[in-house]
């Protein structure tokens, strides 16, 4: 018994810092794509920009060519900015949990069309960084699961607060799947989602059923508590 604790307590402190890892090594790219290769794109934009006010010698080709790098620069642009936010969702550091998930519905809704039928309490208060981080990966685990493999193009997400914690529920009426998968971790990262939320101080439970949907409840109790 004491050494099953002990592996238990060892394992948790294994994923928790390889979650960490993981989380610092996703914010460390998301800087550089956002410092280095998005600001020379723009000075790319810029040199074409140049070029085509300075020279005026250019045929129509040369200047209808100019302007087709300049729409690929721009979509390149948007592509990146896009890959930074999903490898580091600065938005909760910068405008809390509530816009977060806002910004990510209308990400999933660019990404995959799945319109996201959102639930989120206006003003959200500021809820611990762990937990809010927490929360967001589960949300966009899931939701990504739902665009993937539910075999539906709508999902809900909702939000709801307490005054003894959160609790997240994504939710969908696609395929969903066996008790096999589910006890499996399967296709779908619910050992993921499940590892998150206790590393998190919170619990997360997966249901569903073939033909039947699928829902992620994930619970959070206030920091402290």
């Amino acid at each position: 018994m004491i050494y099953q604790r002990r592996f238990l307590t060892l394992h948790r402190s294994f994923a928790s810092q390889l979650l960490a890892s993981q989380d610092e090594e996703r914010a460390w790219v998301a800087r550089e794509v956002h410092d280095d290769a998005l600001q020379r794109l723009a000075l790319l934009d810029h040199e074409c920009d140049v070029l085509t006010i300075s020279a005026t010698t250019l045929t129509h080709d040369q200047k209808g060519s100019i302007q087709a790098i300049r729409a690929e620069i721009k979509d390149l642009g948007v592509m990146l900015r896009d890959l930074a936010h999903r490898l580091h969702p600065a938005l909760i550091e910068r405008g809390g949990l509530g816009v977060a998930l806002h910004d990510l519905a209308e990400e999933m809704e660019r990404a995959f069309g799945l319109h996201v039928d959102l639930e989120v309490p206006t003003g959200v208060p500021s809820v611990d960084p762990g937990q809010a981080l927490a929360i967001y990966r589960i949300a966009q685990e899931a939701l990504r699961n739902v665009a993937r493999h539910a075999g539906v193009n709508q999902a809900v997400l909702r939000l709801s607060g307490s005054p003894t914690g959160y609790e997240l529920t994504v939710a969908d009426t696609g395929r969903g799947f066996g008790t096999d998968v589910a006890q499996a971790g399967g296709r779908l990262g619910l050992i993921g989602m499940r590892e998150r939320a206790l590393l998190a101080g919170g619990a997360c439970q997966i249901e569903s059923r073939p033909g039947g949907g699928t829902t992620v409840r994930a619970r959070f109790p206030l920091a402290g508590e």
